[in-house]
């Protein structure tokens, strides 16, 4: 009887009232005058109901059966109704709303309605028991007029998928099995967070904007890189479901869906170059916040990632064919779009929509130096490198001139550093042994007072992770922890991913090695919870692998297994070297 009171209709209330305002003698009166009124009005049914008095049915359970069975009928046939009468019937039913048995016959009446009523969508706005109740076609239209509840359902999601990306960033499963750029990008937008905004969206332009303005905001406040991700992932989705309303007036869909080729193919090259330039040159000339959008799309790791490898390919080629950088156009423009990326937040943060000029010399010094680089690494590889010094001692003060010539650049221009970063994960993946013990304790330097994000980090670990058979080697195990890797833990994300490269390398490290890097690594209480439980799982690790190898001696072992898991910090277990 909940809701019918509020329909208009004798319910629980009217009952009540009427039952305690009743005489003794009226009592029956009142309830055989209720039942006629409000009973089945089906005449042949009345010789019926003795029938199912006799055999125990009570009349609750009869109506409630009766009503349960029209009203799956009634929810089949309003599919096959037209707009105008589903709006009389909503005009009927819609009081009804509060009644539990007939709330669903409501609700799919305006789930098939394409324009529910406003005073009817302000009423289920207001109520959060119907708002829940509502489904999703009627919910959007809701969210159209009431923004806020658009952003209390879009919020969690957004989280989740943040949150996701960094339970990769951190994952400790095996390096060959899933890291951060391994992942298709047909993949990632079946994503669940990513799917279910597009169904939340629809073919709504107006949702489909205001996630995007959503985005732009949490890009801004948070300098989230992870947000401009999901703004390309997003139209991608769109694209997919081919959702004309909203694709064919995205200004970014054409440009994005090119930019999604490239990144499949893991290359910018040949005709996608001219196409992609097409695209932003067109854009530029439509509205002047097209172009943040646009940068904001180049900003996605995927892209920016896409771009660089791109370009040390471009800088390659022209290394063998003895041509220098200002010479090419692709180079020129894959320079301007990693130039829109990693500019993304100060444009959007300053709502100035114009391309940031490149510096001259990034183009006529920084990248004829990369190139140099390239040229040292091939002439070692085929055993023609020169002596490291001579009589003046010149080739020897070089790299000296190199360091600080390459501190300055990356610490200042963020298209040399991103360049730069890139490159030293081509010499990882490369195993390019000499180039990487030259050059990894250059970026110390640049990367001291500059912001590393967790995926560059991620990525930089993940390459060395993949190369672990060199830590068997004292040398090239100072040259990544000591040299480059320590230096930089009072920064949390290189503590918490340096220890995420011993997880991977423990095996073939020395164990003093190890423990000693524990020591310094031991996080303090300024540090997460997620840091100082790795470095206990660490320690438990080290202790496992203790336990399995026979002990040479107490000066290259740690003490056992058992010290080493009930410790708190790995200070304890060293054991003292012999004099």
């Amino acid at each position: 009887m909940a809701g019918f009171d509020q329909a208009g209709l004798p319910g629980t209330e009217f009952i009540l009232n009427g039952l305690n305002n009743a005489q003794d003698f009226e009592v029956v009166n009142f309830v055989e005058h209720f039942q006629q009124e409000n009973s089945i009005m089906l005449p042949s049914l009345q010789s019926a109901l003795p029938f199912l008095d006799l055999h125990g049915v009570r009349r609750l359970e009869f109506n409630k059966f009766v009503m349960d069975n029209l009203r799956e009928k009634l929810l089949e046939q309003l599919k096959k109704l037209e707009a105008e009468k589903l709006q009389a019937l909503l005009d009927q039913s819609f009081p009804f709303i509060h009644v539990p048995h007939l709330r669903p016959v409501v609700i799919e009446v305006m789930k098939y309605l394409p324009k529910v009523p406003e005073e009817c969508l302000e009423q289920l706005a207001n109520d959060p028991k119907l708002y829940e109740d509502c489904a999703i076609e009627v919910k959007r239209q809701i969210w159209v007029k009431h923004h806020a509840l658009f952003g209390d359902a879009v919020g969690p999601l957004l989280n989740q998928y943040v949150e996701a990306k960094y339970n990769v960033l951190f994952s400790t499963e095996p390096v060959n099995s899933h890291t951060f750029f391994s992942v298709p990008s047909k993949t990632r937008r079946q994503n669940t967070v990513v799917q279910s905004l597009a169904k939340m969206i629809g073919k709504s332009l107006e949702l489909y904007n205001l996630v995007l303005q959503f985005l732009r905001t949490l890009f801004l406040r948070t300098k989230e890189v992870h947000y401009c991700t999901l703004r390309s992932e997003l139209l991608m989705a769109v694209h997919d479901l081919e959702i004309k309303d909203i694709k064919d007036i995205d200004p970014c869909h054409k440009f994005t869906w090119c930019l999604d080729a490239c990144i499949r193919e893991r290359v910018i090259e040949g005709k996608r170059t001219k196409e992609l330039q097409g695209f932003l040159d067109h854009a530029k000339h439509s509205e002047e916040q097209v172009l943040g959008d646009i940068a904001m799309i180049l900003c996605d790791p995927f892209a920016i990632n896409t771009v660089c490898i791109s370009v040390v390919k471009q800088l390659q080629r022209l290394v063998n064919a003895e041509l220098l950088p200002r010479s090419s156009s692709d180079v020129s423009f894959l320079l301007r779009v990693l130039n829109l990326g990693v500019s993304a937040w100060e444009m959007i943060s300053n709502q100035h929509f114009t391309e940031i000029a490149l510096s001259g010399e990034l183009v006529h010094k920084f990248l004829p130096f990369l190139m140099s680089l390239m040229v040292d690494s091939n002439l070692h590889s085929f055993g023609n490198k020169t002596s490291d010094t001579d009589e003046n001692g010149a080739a020897a003060e070089e790299p000296l001139q190199f360091l600080g010539y390459f501190v300055e650049i990356t610490s200042t221009n963020s298209v040399a550093f991103t360049l730069a970063w890139c490159y030293l994960l081509h010499v990882i993946k490369q195993k390019d042994r000499h180039t990487l013990m030259t050059i990894l304790p250059w970026y110390v330097g640049c990367c001291q007072d500059r912001f590393i994000d967790d995926v560059s980090l991620h990525t930089l670990i993940s390459s060395l992770a993949a190369w672990h058979e060199e830590f068997s080697h004292g040398d090239f195990c100072e040259l990544v922890f000591d040299q480059f890797l320590v230096p930089l833990v009072s920064h949390s994300s290189f503590l918490r991913h340096t220890l995420r490269l011993l997880w991977y390398v423990v095996p073939k490290m020395d164990p003093q090695k190890v423990v000693n890097i524990l020591t310094i690594t031991q996080p303090s209480s300024e540090h997460n919870e997620a840091i100082h439980d790795l470095h206990g799982l660490l320690i438990e690790r080290v202790a496992s692998f203790n336990a399995l190898t026979p002990s040479s001696s107490s000066v290259d072992q740690p003490s056992s297994a058992s010290s080493l898991s009930s410790s708190h910090s790995p200070l304890e277990y060293i054991q003292p070297a012999s004099t």
